[in-house]
């Protein structure tokens, strides 16, 4: 494979080894923002340069590098003649049709350039942006408490109950008939993306049916507790965000940030 290339898969950024010549960049990307692999970094961005592709993670990774590290930048600026991407890079986000992260709440593909940033430059504030998905609206219990309630608890609502409970019972959703209502704290978007992560679950075996954007919030809320927990493993400062903000006032997934080590 020439060329780095970089791609997202559940919220973490995954990135391909580029080869002899280019090394890890995955490596030299996760730990520039505390050891700084400048020589690395060049080596990738010239392998990038022989085949430059379109991926926006791509294009972010070396601005960033760009941004935060002058002999990045003067190494890049010499290598203008090579190809119109390095302009792009160099220039950035002072390029208003840079792609970049919107101001509201972040997609799943946006969660990877979050991500992005902290990596390359240590800064925490988007991080905290990827920690505020989990407050967003629990939809599927929304969905699910409604339900019991046009079921009811007659007869009729008995029985279409219980083609459900296998359901229930796989994701461990705790449905509580009797009262019409789901146990908690729990935040069961996440439970249902979780289980459908694990191959426990189809959306369309849920008794309430979810919009495509509805599935795409509950994606990225999945994509962002996932994402959280694997990189506190091996970064600090995400494993001391998640600690201080496991307990703080916000959506129920914020309990599992407390699962983190």
């Amino acid at each position: 494979m020439t060329g780095a290339r970089l791609r997202a898969h559940g919220g973490i950024t995954t990135i391909l080894a580029m080869g002899e010549a280019g090394g890890d960049l995955n490596d030299i990307v996760q730990s520039f923002y505390f050891r700084p692999d400048e020589a690395g970094a060049l080596r990738a961005f010239e392998d990038w340069l022989r085949s430059p592709g379109p991926d926006v993670i791509d294009l972010h990774v070396f601005t960033r590098m760009a941004m935060v590290s002058p002999a990045v930048r003067g190494a890049m600026q010499a290598l203008r003649s090579r190809s119109p991407a390095v302009e792009v890079v160099l220039r950035g986000f002072a390029d208003p049709d840079f792609p970049r992260v919107g101001d509201g709440p972040p997609a799943p593909h946006e969660l990877d350039l979050l991500w992005i940033e902290f990596f390359i430059t240590g800064d925490t504030a988007p991080l905290r942006r990827i920690l505020g998905v989990l407050d967003e609206p629990d939809l599927s219990r929304a969905r699910l408490t409604q339900w019991l309630r046009d079921t009811g608890t007659g007869f009729l609502g008995k029985r279409r109950f219980a083609r459900f409970v296998p359901v229930f019972a796989r994701c461990a959703i705790p449905v509580q008939f009797e009262s019409m209502d789901v146990g908690g704290p729990l935040d069961v978007d996440l439970t249902v993306a979780l289980s459908a992560r694990a191959g426990m679950l189809k959306f369309d075996e849920l008794p309430f049916p979810l919009t495509e954007a509805e599935r795409l919030r509950i994606a990225a809320k999945s994509a962002a507790i996932w994402s959280l927990r694997q990189n506190a493993r091996t970064h600090e400062p995400v494993a001391a965000l998640c600690g201080a903000e496991a307990t703080r006032p916000g959506g129920a997934g914020r309990l599992l940030l407390d699962q983190v080590r």
